[in-house]
């Protein structure tokens, strides 16, 4: 067996040790060992500071994520919520639309009929017919913001035609009210005109007079007739016009029916136009039978053939 020397250098000197000895062997063996148990344990430290801080970071990373993952869930049903509140809000647009739309309808009708249009040339029950050629798209995508806005400009302009229609409305029965009192046509079933309004020779004294009124004549008993709606406010005997009728059709409109044989109607009676308000006869300051008609505007008498002529 070869023996083995290490030399081992000091301020002493230098040393020999014979690795061929036991007890040489022996220490040496257990150096060794210790060496390596105490770079295995460092080994197993730093391993496992190492593993730990891996972990530590995966953890870290799925808590990152799953913070993530929440407030995309938050943003989500956030979104949602908005949605909703914006569909809630155009179903109500939508339900105040269609009340508009019926009272555009309802007034559509009523002008229909005040205006007198022909059946079916505005019939406002059925959609009116719209259509064009092919159409070119402007490669926009409907949001619930332009949706929205829509609504609200459809709402505003039915909006300001409701209230054009109304005032036309207001204005169209104004005109058809007016016309209903503004005194129109003939005031006797039969008979012909025997004097006119303006200056005439008074057939009683035989000197130039005015004549204020017009004069219809025929037999005893025919019926005489308001030429528009009104109010009666005189029913009696008044001076020279005998037997007289006064009506109040409003805006300044009166007439007045005189000489009457019989006289139908009573002081704050309705009349309508055509109705039978008294029947002509002589009395008071006339030579025969005949009907006094007279109309005056704002107490002022005016002449009665325009309305006469109107018919």
């Amino acid at each position: 067996m070869k023996n083995l020397i290490l030399l081992r250098q000091s301020i002493d000197g230098t040393q020999s040790y014979n690795l061929a000895e036991p007890h040489i062997r022996t220490r040496l063996l257990m150096a060794v060992s210790a060496l390596v148990i105490l770079l295995m344990a460092a080994g197993g430290v730093i391993g496992y500071w190492l593993g730990g801080g891996s972990q530590k970071a995966e953890s870290v990373r799925l808590a990152a994520l799953k913070m993530r993952v929440e407030q995309q869930e938050n943003e989500l049903q956030a979104l949602k919520q908005h949605m909703q509140h914006g569909i809630d809000a155009m179903a109500l647009q939508i339900g105040k639309l269609y009340a508009q739309a019926l009272k555009l309808n309802s007034l559509g009708g009523q002008l229909t009929k005040v205006a007198k249009l022909d059946d079916g040339e505005f019939d406002f029950s059925v959609p009116p017919g719209i259509g064009g050629a092919e159409p070119v798209l402007l490669n926009e995508e409907n949001t619930i913001s332009t949706v929205f806005a829509d609504f609200l400009s459809i709402q505003k302009t039915l909006e300001e035609q409701q209230q054009q229609f109304a005032l036309l409305s207001d204005l169209m029965n104004e005109q058809q009210m007016d016309k209903q009192l503004k005194p129109t046509g003939k005031p006797v079933e039969s008979g012909w005109i025997s004097s006119s309004f303006g200056k005439r020779i008074d057939p009683f004294t035989g000197k130039p007079a005015f004549h204020s009124g017009i004069d219809f004549s025929s037999h005893e008993g025919t019926g005489i007739k308001a030429v528009a709606d009104g109010v009666v406010v005189w029913a009696g005997k008044n001076g020279g016009y005998g037997n007289l009728v006064e009506i109040d059709h409003g805006n300044g409109y009166v007439t007045r029916y005189a000489h009457n044989s019989q006289i139908l109607v009573k002081v704050g009676d309705k009349v309508t136009a055509g109705q039978l308000i008294s029947k002509m006869g002589k009395t008071g300051r006339a030579t025969a039978s005949h009907l006094h008609f007279e109309v005056l505007k704002n107490g002022r008498k005016i002449n009665p053939w325009p309305f006469i002529h109107r018919a």
